[in-house]
């Protein structure tokens, strides 16, 4: 970037300017976004549920659902927001033991939202095996894929992003003081010493972080739903001789290819920081000194992750006629026979 280009960004992203935008999207835009989310994924679930669970292509969905709502619920908590709303990202005027409580609010629901949220963009690759299994194995895929081998792939993956994010949350300190030019006390999270004294440890974990979740889930993703189309197209030129339950099968197809798609479009979005130098991009406010074009871009991305996880209910009512036809049923129950609704429970 030319000095006459950095200086007309420094100008338009000055504190005042970046501090705003990034108001709008903290307190406005991503807000909403995941209300929406966390109304859509429930009704999803309960949609799917409906469907019943002895697919395993439900089972990845419901379970997909239910990271996103985590997640999006995670990364609204209030204790990262007083943080991140304040512009030097400290607790500031609080009382020690008030810090501490703020402190390990916020990171127990970093962790939530950061091993929900990788286990999420985990789920797509999954999705897209089993439908490279239904697919290229139509006669045999029911016995390879059964729901117990579907939820302990998906407990596997959770559990090792837990134990990521459960190493990486000793990666920070509560360092609570007094400022004696402005005369108040302040809780600024730092690095601790664990993070300073392992620096072979944290850049292991950190590129199995981004390589885990980032690179090779949206890349097999990618890859796997250009063979899926390709082997759809080619299904489709035979369509004559295919069965009622193999058109079924076509359809779900189509629908999980599309919330695979939408989670590449975003995960794009999510990766450049990757590619980009890194005072432009960050993923984290915690990281030294970030500038005003790192803070906005980080809020960004939250809010592209947002989109992600609130998406799919989207999806599922604009190509699914079954979805739409039983979330009317459930809706018309729930408002217009709400004791039969009761009853039912």
């Amino acid at each position: 970037m030319s000095n006459e280009s950095s200086s007309v960004v420094s100008k338009l992203l000055d504190d005042q300017n970046t501090w705003l935008a990034m108001k709008i999207l903290m307190f406005g835009i991503t807000p909403a976004i995941s209300i929406f989310g966390f109304v859509g994924n429930i009704l999803s679930i309960i949609v799917l549920v409906k469907h019943g669970m002895s697919k395993c292509s439900n089972i990845l969905l419901v379970s997909l659902a239910f990271c996103d709502i985590i997640f999006l619920v995670s990364y609204n908590n209030i204790p990262k927001i007083i943080y991140e709303a304040v512009w030097n990202h400290e607790y500031v005027d609080y009382s020690k033991s008030t810090c501490d409580a703020l402190f390990v609010l916020f990171t127990i629901f970093t962790l939530c939202d950061y091993t929900f949220g990788v286990t999420g963009m985990t789920l797509p690759m999954l999705i897209t095996i089993e439908r490279l299994v239904v697919i290229f194995f139509p006669l045999n895929f029911n016995r390879a894929l059964t729901p117990t081998r579907t939820w302990m792939a998906i407990a596997g993956v959770a559990v090792y992003s837990l134990s990521l994010f459960v190493y990486s949350s000793f990666w920070q300190v509560l360092d609570y003081s007094v400022d004696p030019v402005r005369n108040i006390s302040v809780g600024l999270i730092k690095r601790s010493a664990f993070f300073n004294d392992n620096p072979e440890s944290v850049a292991t974990i950190q590129n199995l972080m981004v390589y885990t979740s980032i690179i090779i889930p949206p890349i097999f993703t990618v890859t796997g739903c250009i063979v899926i189309s390709i082997q759809i197209q080619i299904a489709s030129i035979k369509r004559k001789k295919m069965t009622s339950s193999m058109r079924s099968t076509n359809r779900t197809t189509k629908t999980l290819l599309a919330v695979c798609a939408v989670y590449c479009v975003t995960s794009a979005v999510l990766s450049l920081p990757l590619y980009i130098p890194a005072e432009y991009a960050s993923y984290a406010l915690t990281d030294e000194a970030p500038s005003n074009v790192g803070k906005l871009f980080f809020q960004l991305a939250n809010t592209v992750g947002c989109i992600q996880s609130s998406s799919d209910f989207i999806v599922y009512i604009g190509l699914n006629k079954q979805f739409r036809d039983t979330l009317r049923k459930v809706l018309a129950i729930q408002f217009f026979h709400p004791r039969a609704s009761f009853y039912r429970l």
